[in-house]
């Protein structure tokens, strides 16, 4: 009961959120291997450096926020510069889906570097979207 006022998930619910579905998602997104492998092996260090449940609370609560593992800028420029092609694409829809220029959208990006903060605008939000579909 108590969970249910406070709006609390329900650890069943979480269940979904794991690397092999956040995998999956990235390829069903029309994402590639090298990008999918690239994000996921950041995303397993967490999983390693916690736990499984500790992960699937953190990213079941992403909720736009870009993850800790990619707000480095010299991390984000080489992401961009492997699979610049791939974050271009992104950033397209991105303006589609939300009607706003890219600029926009990461105003709270502190990064200098567009390269950075285009990936992780991108970054940010497939990854919450991935984690709103997985806890459908």
């Amino acid at each position: 009961m108590l969970k249910k006022i406070f709006g609390f998930k329900d650890r069943n619910s979480l269940v979904n959120i794991s690397l092999e579905n956040i995998q999956k998602a990235m390829y069903e997104m029309g994402y590639y291997k090298e990008f999918v492998e690239e994000i996921i092996t950041t995303l397993e260090k967490r999983v390693n450096k916690y736990s499984e449940e500790e992960f699937q609370e953190w990213f079941n609560k992403l909720n736009y926020r870009l993850p800790d593992e990619f707000s480095d800028e010299i991390f984000a420029i080489k992401i961009y510069e492997n699979h610049s092609f791939l974050i271009e694409e992104e950033v397209i829809k991105l303006e589609k889906e939300t009607e706003l220029p890219w600029e926009k959208q990461a105003e709270d990006l502190k990064n200098i570097n567009e390269k950075a903060r285009k990936v992780q605008l991108v970054i940010r939000n497939r990854l919450s979207d991935i984690a709103l579909d997985l806890l459908k």
